[in-house]
C-alpha cells in the first residue's frame, strides 16, 4: 500500500538535494523529485519510485525544470526609508562611500529618512521588498536594523521587522545592527554606551532579535569598541555577527575568530591569516559581491582562497540604499564573474552555507528529510545556468514548508 503524504514535487530534469556529508557532491537526482507532508521533506528520490511508493493530495509537475533548496539571503538591510539615487551619481563622479559618510551623506541619510517614517509605512514597503525577494527565490532571509540610531527608533525597526515575520510565510532571521554608524554629535564611546547600556537590554527584554552585529570600519567602530558590543549582545542572548573589513583591514575578521562570531560578512580586506582561521573557529564567511560593484569598487573579497581552506563561503545580497538588489540569482552571477565561484559553489552559497550563516542549517538550506519544505523550481535544463545567467525569468514556482508561494514567477495568496 501507498504511503499518503500532502504534496509531490515531480518530473524535475534535475533534483539537486546538497549533501551535507560531501561539500563536492551536490547530491543530484536525474529526474527526480520530492515527498512532502505536513510542511517537512520525507523524501527525495527519482520520480517514478516516488509514485510508485507515495500517493498524494496535490501533484506539482514541474517538467524539464531544475529543483532546488530554497535560496537563503543571510545579509539585507531591508528595513529603511527613502532612496539615495544622488548618492549613486556622486560615486560615478568619484566620490567614495566613506567620503559621502563623514559628509553627513549615506547610512545617515538614510538615517534621517527612516525616523520620519511610521512603524505601519515601514512595514509596508518592508512587504512589498519581501515579495520581490520571494519571488525570485528565497525562503529564507536575514534583515538587520541600523538605520535607526537611537533607542526608540531602533526598535522600531526591530518591530516592524517582527511584525513582517509574522505575516509572511519567509522565515525571517533578525540582526540588532544598532552599532551600524555614529550618530553626528555622538563620540564613540558615548553611543557604545548608549547601545550597550540601554539599547541590548531593551531589545533583550521584547526579546526582538537573534543576532547583534557591529559594523567594524574606519569612520565606524574599532575592533575594541565591536568587541565589546558584541559580547553584550552575547550577554543577552543574541548571537555575534559582524561586518569586518568592508574598506580597510580594521580587526574585523580577527574579532569574529575571537567570540567565534556565527558569521563574519564582507570581509574584503581582512588579513589572509584570520580568513584562514574561519574554519577552525567555524566562522561563516558570508561574501557580497554586489556591493563591491555597487560601490564600483574592484576589490572583493578572497571567496577563491577561503574555499580553498574549506570554509563553507555564503553569499549574501546586502540589498540597502546603496545597493538595490534582492535576487539570489543576480547576486550569484555578479559572483561568477567577480569572485570565479562555480555553479556548484554558488549553489551550496545560496542555500546550505547561507543557512550555515543563520545557524539554521539543521532546519534548512538542502532537501534533506526532516528539513523544512523549501523549495525552488527553476525554469532551467540543468544547475550550471546558476551563474550563467542573471537569473531573469527563471523562478517558477516557490514552496516555504509545503506551500507554493510563487507560482508561475508570481507571488500567490
Amino acid at each position: 500500500m501507498k504511503r499518503r503524504v500532502d504534496l509531490l514535487v515531480l518530473d524535475s530534469a534535475e533534483t539537486v538535494t546538497l549533501n551535507e556529508r560531501d561539500p563536492g557532491d551536490l547530491g543530484i537526482v536525474d529526474e527526480g523529485g520530492v515527498a512532502v507532508d505536513k510542511g517537512k521533506i520525507v523524501e527525495v528520490a527519482s520520480s517514478q519510485f516516488l509514485e510508485r511508493k507515495y500517493s498524494a493530495d496535490k501533484n506539482l509537475r514541474v517538467r524539464g525544470e531544475v529543483i532546488l533548496p530554497g535560496f537563503v539571503d543571510p545579509h539585507t538591510h531591508l528595513i529603511f526609508s527613502g532612496s539615495r539615487e544622488h548618492e549613486f551619481e556622486s560615486r560615478l563622479a568619484g566620490s567614495t562611500y566613506l567620503s559621502i559618510l563623514k559628509q553627513g551623506g549615506g547610512i545617515m541619510e538614510t538615517v534621517g529618512k527612516t525616523r520620519y517614517a511610521t512603524e505601519s509605512e515601514l512595514l509596508g514597503v518592508a512587504q512589498d521588498r519581501l515579495n520581490v525577494a520571494i519571488e525570485s527565490g528565497t525562503s529564507a532571509i536575514e534583515i538587520k536594523s541600523g538605520y535607526g540610531l537611537s533607542t526608540r527608533e531602533e526598535l522600531k525597526i526591530l518591530r516592524t521587522i517582527r511584525r513582517l515575520k509574522r505575516q509572511s510565510p519567509c522565515h525571517v532571521s533578525t540582526t540588532f545592527l544598532g552599532a551600524h554608524a555614529i550618530p553626528i554629535g555622538w563620540t564613540q564611546t558615548e553611543y557604545a554606551r548608549l547601545v550597550i547600556e540601554e539599547m541590548l537590554p531593551r531589545v533583550k527584554q521584547e526579546n526582538l532579535a537573534d543576532f547583534c552585529d557591529v559594523f567594524c570600519e574606519k569612520e565606524a567602530f574599532d575592533r575594541d569598541t565591536a568587541r565589546a558590543i558584541l559580547r553584550a549582545g552575547a550577554a543577552a542572548g543574541l548571537k555575534p555577527k559582524i561586518h569586518a573589513d568592508q574598506f580597510t583591514d580594521s580587526g574585523g575578521a580577527g574579532v569574529a575568530n575571537e567570540l567565534r562570531a556565527v558569521s563574519a560578512d564582507h570581509i574584503v580586506h581582512s588579513d589572509p591569516l584570520q580568513l584562514r582561521k574561519f574554519v577552525n573557529r567555524e566562522v561563516t564567511p558570508v561574501v557580497l559581491p554586489a556591493s563591491s560593484h555597487s560601490l564600483f569598487s574592484t576589490q572583493y573579497s578572497n571567496a577563491r582562497e577561503m574555499l580553498t581552506e574549506g570554509s563553507p563561503v555564503a553569499l549574501g545580497s546586502d540589498f540597502s540604499p546603496s545597493n538595490w538588489i534582492l535576487g539570489p540569482l543576480t547576486v550569484a552571477a555578479i559572483a561568477a564573474r567577480t569572485l570565479r565561484m562555480k555553479s556548484e559553489e554558488l549553489i551550496r552559497a545560496i542555500t546550505i552555507n547561507a543557512a550555515k550563516a543563520l545557524a539554521l542549517d539543521h532546519k534548512i538550506g538542502s532537501l534533506s528529510p526532516g528539513k523544512s519544505a523549501d523549495i525552488v523550481t527553476l525554469r532551467i535544463p540543468n544547475h550550471r545556468w546558476i551563474g550563467y545567467s542573471y537569473g531573469e525569468g527563471l523562478v517558477d514556482n516557490v514552496l516555504i514548508a509545503g506551500k507554493r508561494i510563487v507560482e508561475r514567477g508570481q507571488r500567490v495568496d
